[in-house]
């Protein structure tokens, strides 16, 4: 037999798909996290609401979203009182989607005597005890609701707070993660990201080369697939083998800064279309700078890669050679000869294009090895390319 539902059921039921739809709105947009808040209110008569984000050493203090305190009482909390907050360490212990009352984090007895009741909760009035709920966490954040109220009538508020709650977990933590997937990796005035003002063609990868953002000159880039392409997993590419794992090394290096590396020079490759700088630029990604709710600072900062590729201006050979011959000690015939190794041949070959005897080659050959401390034409050439790449050739800076 079909159970038939009481009105107060009906009425429940109807309350929970109302907030449910106002979890999705703030699903779309991190600043509805306001109205998700005032609706908790609703529901539960006589509460204060606070959505806060907190770490594992609690060394700062996150923008909150609150529904029934006062402004005030909040400012003094960001200002002061966080870093006092005896119900903290309690919280960070607590396993995901679980409740507890403010009693089971801190005794009641010992919270009386703290500053952070007698300054900041008792002038709040009617906000000494709480449920709290951990629904999310990113490495050492987590994400908090806390249902506050009397204390007097507790064991009513928490009951009632975790039937409702219950049921709106799952919710919470999707509208958290979409929001967090959907929110701009970059935002400038205008509305217009950083990389879609750039007129070279730029992307923003993560430090696996994966394909966060890119605009509209690197996705035209992209669609041609000769140059650089999108492979499995979002995983953009050279289409060059040794050109891509000096692309990979660079984006890594570039990502983890952070750890104490230095970072490396520009990369140039040449490809069929011409020679190509890619210049990578590491950028902090705290995606909560722009947004009022804050909870979106539940997920830890990172370091991404904006690459910008740009076309390499031809060089002017007298520059090149004056270069080779300041950074390795050569004759102008010999970097002339390094050149002529660039564009490939046997002695013979490279003797008539520089209308020379072949002993004359063999003699600068000779002098080339001792001062670049090579002992093949294919090392040669290989030790050019990498101080090219590097930036360090062409560059007469302190000489």
């Amino acid at each position: 037999m079909q159970a038939i539902m009481t009105w107060g059921e009906k009425h429940l039921a109807s309350e929970i798909a109302e907030i449910h739809s106002v979890i999705n709105a703030a699903a779309c947009d991190v600043n509805r996290w306001i109205d998700v808040a005032h609706s908790l209110q609703t529901m539960l008569p006589g509460s204060k609401i606070l959505f806060q984000v907190a770490g594992k050493e609690n060394t700062t203090v996150h923008q909150v979203v609150h529904s029934g305190f006062s402004d005030q009482t909040i400012k003094y909390y960001g200002d002061h009182y966080w870093r006092i907050n005896p119900w903290t360490k309690g919280v960070y212990e607590m396993n995901m989607s679980s409740f507890k009352s403010a009693s089971q984090l801190y005794p009641d007895g010992l919270l009386r005597k703290t500053e952070f009741f007698a300054d900041l909760l008792n002038p709040e009035r009617e906000c000494d005890q709480a449920t709290a709920l951990k629904f999310a966490a990113h490495k050492d954040r987590y994400a908090l609701l806390a249902v506050h109220h009397d204390s007097r009538h507790h064991e009513h508020m928490h009951a009632r707070s975790q039937a409702l709650l219950g049921t709106l977990v799952p919710a919470l933590r999707t509208a958290l993660e979409v929001n967090r997937l959907t929110n701009p990796l970059f935002h400038l005035p205008g509305g217009r990201g950083l990389i879609d003002q750039l007129v070279d063609a730029a992307f923003v990868v993560d430090e696996d080369c994966r394909l966060l953002a890119s605009n509209a000159a690197a996705n035209e880039l992209l669609a041609g697939a000769g140059l650089m392409l999108v492979r499995a997993h979002d995983v953009v590419q050279i289409n060059d083998a040794e050109a891509n794992a000096a692309f990979a090394r660079l984006v890594r290096n570039s990502c983890s800064l952070g750890n104490g590396r230095a970072r490396l020079n520009d990369l140039i490759f040449n490809s069929a279309s011409g020679s190509h700088v890619v210049t990578c630029v590491p950028v902090a990604i705290d995606q909560t700078n722009t947004l009022p709710a804050g909870l979106l600072s539940v997920f830890v900062p990172r370091t991404v890669a904006l690459v910008i590729l740009r076309p390499r201006a031809s060089e002017d050979p007298s520059v090149v050679i004056e270069n080779l011959r300041l950074h390795f000690g050569l004759t102008k015939a010999e970097a002339r000869l390094i050149l002529e190794f660039e564009r490939g041949g046997t002695l013979s070959e490279i003797a008539e294009r520089l209308g020379v005897a072949r002993s004359t080659v063999q003699t600068h050959i000779k002098a080339i090895f001792a001062k670049t401390g090579t002992s093949k034409q294919r090392d040669v050439v290989t030790l050019v390319t990498r101080h090219r790449a590097s930036g360090n050739l062409f560059s007469v800076d302190g000489f």
